[in-house]
């Protein structure tokens, strides 16, 4: 019996942002894109450690696609995932909110998101709020970009929020860091646990109607200039 729960799985870590598309910054400066990052590369150990073959849609301060625009960086995300192709597709994210007292975690998959990925969602969000000194803010849908985009299991982790004070505190210790990724890691550990015991979806009927052509490209949090990249 093979002691490694994650061993044969493939898992896609995204830092969301890096180079020019900083994210959100906290009030002490500290910058989204490097939060991720590092919470990112804790959570590709934690993983590894588990047995599974991970990849990073970026492994340093940088785009995925220098020099193209905020949709052509996020399509490279969802490109690198849907060649391997992963198994799932965790995006790690920090959040941010114009009132300064909102603060807690929350976990996003896609509106018409598979079980699979609300299931994925359900269990990294619960460990993270088990855990972490974090207020549930729950797992909800929108159709950001990376998550609709991505040919499987796919949620977008908002780890805590920059523009809150103890939260942004939290974000800017290395240990918490790590806490978050290991609470990430669980999650995605317990999720392959019961994946083939998840129902299969129906076939896709009818598709919906189409979102919003510009908004679904930010994550919560991100400042509306980004969408200046689009265009």
């Amino acid at each position: 019996m093979n002691a490694l729960p994650l061993s044969g799985k493939k898992v896609m870590i995204d830092p969301g942002h890096g180079g020019r598309f900083a994210g959100a910054i906290g009030r002490t400066g500290l910058k989204e894109k490097d939060v991720n990052l590092h919470v990112s590369h804790e959570l590709q150990e934690d993983l590894e450690e588990m047995g599974a073959e991970v990849r990073m849609t970026r492994a340093s301060d940088t785009e995925v696609l220098p020099g193209g625009s905020l949709r052509d960086d996020l399509q490279a995300r969802c490109d690198l995932a849907n060649r391997w192709p992963a198994d799932i597709f965790v995006s790690v994210h920090s959040n941010s909110n114009n009132d300064p007292e909102v603060h807690g975690t929350e976990v996003y998959h896609a509106r018409n998101a598979s079980s699979r990925s609300k299931v994925l969602g359900r269990l990294i969000h619960q460990h993270m709020v088990d855990e972490l000194p974090l207020k549930s803010n729950g797992v909800r849908k929108s159709d950001f970009y990376v998550v609709r985009n991505t040919h499987m299991p796919a949620v977008l982790v908002e780890t805590a929020y920059l523009s809150h004070s103890g939260n942004e505190a939290l974000l800017a210790d290395p240990q918490f860091r790590e806490s978050t990724a290991g609470a990430i890691a669980r999650g995605v550990r317990d999720y392959f646990a019961v994946e083939s015991e998840i129902r299969p979806d129906p076939p896709a009927g009818q598709q919906g109607p189409e979102p919003p052509p510009e908004e679904h490209l930010l994550a919560p949090g991100d400042p509306l200039e980004y969408l200046m990249a689009v265009r």
